[in-house]
């Protein structure tokens, strides 16, 4: 869509949180049915269709500067019933999330038709299947660090090289040592959903701070909230009081609610420099081209790094026994989701929702939906998709809607991101 046939407006973003004396900032005031249009391709709303479920999907980041394109990323795959879905969220460039992308949901697959021919005829027990997704995510991790103590063992070894050796060992654009070290230099939470054939069992497996939440209609007939993601990060007392135990005198190890005071997550795939000594930092990743792309200076944090690993890569997994569906009706749906979405509701005139409010807002909202439309939370027309909905939901902070502030979000013209990556899945069960 070209924006220029559009009368130019100014905004400030207050909505958004931005000081005041800080813009003004223009954009084009596109109206209605353009404005929604332009939100469905931006967000490359569509619908994915299998024989028993249908997937609403969204994914925005409306910033046009290259340097700030999504490093979010998502899969849905059928795999002969068995119903897999992630989503990812990657930081600090887009080499780790794109490999787990590539690698994961294949490892996955594979250690699911293991456990399904060694269980015969019967059907693998819950646990089994919890276990596969919390070692294949490990896995994927493991291996990222197994290049980099192939490459230099241990602390013993970096000690006796130079800097230029190191510097030709992992350097150059077609050298594949340097894609290896890159990805150990980035970051990726994952959320990963699987569903049986019979969609009698979910599993939902967490490692960061995106969201996962099961909406399920009850015999009232009104719809529950079933929170299924865990928040790893410096807010959650239980990751904090967790990484303290491990690393007990080190005051430091959170401080601002990040870890080193320098990354919010407290578990990721990636971000080895918070996992390997410290040594390797400097040495190594400090080495390579292309280099750093964090927000926390690497000389405030660095020091601090006493005792690694400070993330994990342990996935949180829960399993849910779902309800069978009625005829020719699904009556629960799963969202997934990136924490973009959920940030979207930080700036409010109301008082901010928590999480656990938010999350119980988007059942209520697909579920109301889902019982006029007849129990279908998403069907082939972008403007119909449920992903969208939501999306749009946030983009309003869940206030009224207001196609002016849509239109200020999506084409604003101002030098920086003004959001985060966000991506949605709704599914039906």
């Amino acid at each position: 869509m070209s924006y220029m046939s559009y009368p130019q407006r100014s905004t400030w973003l207050e909505f958004l949180g931005f000081p005041p004396g800080y813009g003004p900032w223009t954009y084009r005031a596109i109206p209605e049915p353009w404005i929604s249009s332009e939100l469905a391709r931006l967000a490359s709303a569509h619908v994915i269709n299998s024989k028993t479920t249908t997937t609403g999907c969204v994914s925005l980041q409306p910033s046009p500067d290259p340097d700030d394109r999504s490093q979010d990323r998502f899969v849905v795959l059928d795999w002969d019933g068995w119903l897999f879905s992630a989503v990812f969220d990657g930081h600090g460039g887009e080499e780790a999330v794109d490999y787990v992308v590539q690698e994961l949901p294949s490892l996955i697959h594979a250690a699911l038709a293991k456990a399904l021919a060694d269980a015969g005829t019967a059907p693998p027990a819950p646990s089994t299947i919890s276990t596969l997704l919390q070692s294949s995510i490990r896995a994927v991790d493991d291996a990222l660090t197994d290049r980099v103590r192939h490459l230099f063992p241990d602390e013993a070894t970096l000690a006796v090289l130079t800097d230029e050796q190191i510097k030709s060992t992992i350097n150059g654009p077609t050298n594949p040592n340097n894609l290896a070290i890159l990805r150990c230099m980035r970051g990726t939470t994952a959320l990963v959903s699987l569903v049986d054939p019979k969609k009698e069992n979910l599993w939902v497996a967490s490692l960061g701070d995106c969201q996962a939440v099961l909406g399920a209609k009850n015999s009232n007939g009104t719809w529950d909230t079933t929170i299924l993601g865990v928040n790893h990060s410096g807010k959650n007392p239980a990751e904090v009081a967790r990484i303290r135990k491990e690393h007990p005198n080190e005051s430091e190890c959170i401080k601002f609610d990040r870890v080193l005071g320098a990354i919010a997550v407290t578990r990721a795939i990636g971000d080895h420099i918070f996992k390997l000594p410290v040594s390797y930092t400097r040495r190594v990743f400090m080495n390579c081209v292309p280099g750093f792309s964090v927000s926390s200076k690497l000389e405030h944090f660095l020091p601090h790094n006493k005792s690694p690993p400070y993330l994990s890569a342990l996935a949180d997994i829960k399993h849910v026994a779902l309800q069978p569906s009625t005829a020719n009706a699904s009556e629960s749906f799963l969202i997934l989701c990136s924490d973009g979405l959920v940030d979207l509701y930080e700036h409010t005139n109301a008082r901010r929702p928590t999480l656990e409010e938010i999350l119980t807002q988007w059942v209520h909202i697909l579920g109301e939906r889902m019982d006029s439309r007849g129990a279908k939370v998403s069907d082939g027309a972008d403007k119909e998709n449920a992903a969208l909905v939501l999306l749009r939901h946030a983009l309003m902070a869940g206030g009224a809607d207001d196609p002016d502030r849509l239109a200020q979000m999506l084409t604003v013209e101002i030098p920086c991101r003004w959001m985060d990556d966000t991506t949605v899945l709704v599914q039906t069960l």
